[in-house]
Order: C-alpha cells, then sequence, then structure tokens
C-alpha cells in the first residue's frame, strides 16, 4: 500500500497541482481522487488534511466533516487493497472553489517550503509496509474526530496537521515525521476528549 507515485513531490506544490490540472473554477473531491490516482495513498492523504489545516478552508462549515468522511472512504478501501477508489456520488461532487485553494495556497507555501526543507528519507524501518498499515488505522480515527472537533474553533487543524504529516511521511519515507504524527495523534486524542462539548455533540446526532 505504500504510495510509490508521488514520494518525491514537494508539500508546497501539492494544493497548486489541484489548482493548475483540473479544469474549471471548482475542484470535486472526485477531481482529487482522478488526480492523484486511487494508489497514491501519500499525496491525497496530504492533501486531505491540508483541506482542514490551512486557512481559510478550515474554517468552511461542514467541510471538515466531509474531508473526514472521504479520508475514512479512502484509506478503508486501500487498507483492503481496492484498486478503485469507490465514494457516494454526494460526496464525490462536493466542491471547493479555486479561489478559496488559492488563497490557502498563498498562505501555506511559505511554512510548507519550510517543511519541504526538513523532510529527508530517515529511520525508514518505521515507513514500512506494517508502519503505513498502521498509520492508516490511526489516520481513520483522526477523521473520525473531525466530526466532534467542529464543534471546537479551529480545533480541526490538530487532526488535520497529524494526517498530513503521516501522508508526508509516507511519501518521502521519513521515520521521523511518523514518529511526529504518533505524538500528535496523542495530543489530538487529548483535546478531543477535554475540548469537544460532549452533551452538544450528543444532542444534534441524537436530535435532541
Amino acid at each position: 500500500m505504500a504510495d510509490t507515485a508521488s514520494r518525491d513531490n514537494p508539500l508546497e506544490n501539492v494544493l497548486e497541482r489541484a489548482i493548475k490540472e483540473v479544469d474549471g473554477d471548482k475542484v470535486t473531491f472526485g477531481d482529487i481522487l482522478d488526480l492523484f490516482g486511487s494508489r497514491s495513498f501519500g499525496p491525497i492523504i496530504v492533501l486531505l488534511g491540508m483541506l482542514v489545516t490551512v486557512p481559510p478552508l478550515g474554517a468552511v462549515p461542514g467541510l471538515p466533516m466531509i474531508v473526514g468522511l472521504v479520508i475514512i472512504l479512502f484509506t478503508v478501501q486501500i487498507v483492503f487493497g481496492a484498486k478503485r477508489i469507490w465514494v457516494p456520488g454526494f460526496i464525490e461532487k462536493r466542491s471547493i472553489s479555486k479561489d478559496k485553494l488559492e488563497a490557502a495556497d498563498k498562505k501555506a507555501k511559505p511554512w510548507l517550503k519550510r517543511i519541504d526543507g526538513l523532510v529527508s528519507e530517515r529511520i525508514t524501518m518505521l515507513t514500512g509496509e506494517w508502519a503505513v498499515y498502521a498509520s492508516a488505522i490511526i489516520i481513520i480515527f483522526l477523521a473520525l474526530l473531525m466530526i466532534p472537533l467542529e464543534l471546537v474553533p479551529f480545533a480541526v487543524a490538530a487532526p488535520g496537521a497529524a494526517i498530513t504529516l503521516y501522508g508526508l511521511a509516507i511519501m518521502a519515507r521519513d521515520g521521523v515525521l511518523m514518529l511526529i504524527g504518533y505524538v500528535l495523534a496523542a495530543i489530538t486524542t487529548a483535546l478531543t476528549i477535554a475540548f469537544v462539548p460532549w452533551d452538544k455533540f450528543a444532542s444534534f446526532f441524537g436530535g435532541g
């Protein structure tokens, strides 16, 4: 399951590629899957994680929940060896305007360039096939946490950042980033337990 399509793609160009290579004024989730290919686990996970981490995208109401569902569907199917990734039509057609993507790209690019400069192939035993499967399970868990964390302002950036790190670690075979991802996943879990208004969350889904 390890990504072989785009290990050398710099992080700073992931958003730019989605902007430039998709026709029209909007980018759909179906476009993203088609652009990177169903087996390009690392780049798609990086891009989806960035969608809820980089402002102003993370502040779009409902976007973290949709991104979380896409991540779960994508990751589960990859884990079980799907050749072609399926997502429901209403998710596949859900779009993000290129204006918002361009604004996010402009804000994030200087920081992403710095991160790219710190990434290298190291402690590769932590990025082997078993590690990719383990990180996939954690990514699914983090995507689920996006749902309650949407009730906490800006909190979805925490699981989004962890997911982005996992994707980048897989792309670059960087075991140090994988370790940082584990730490950030633990911090995200603690934040979820401490700050999510669980009574409000329960009443929302219970219809009360």
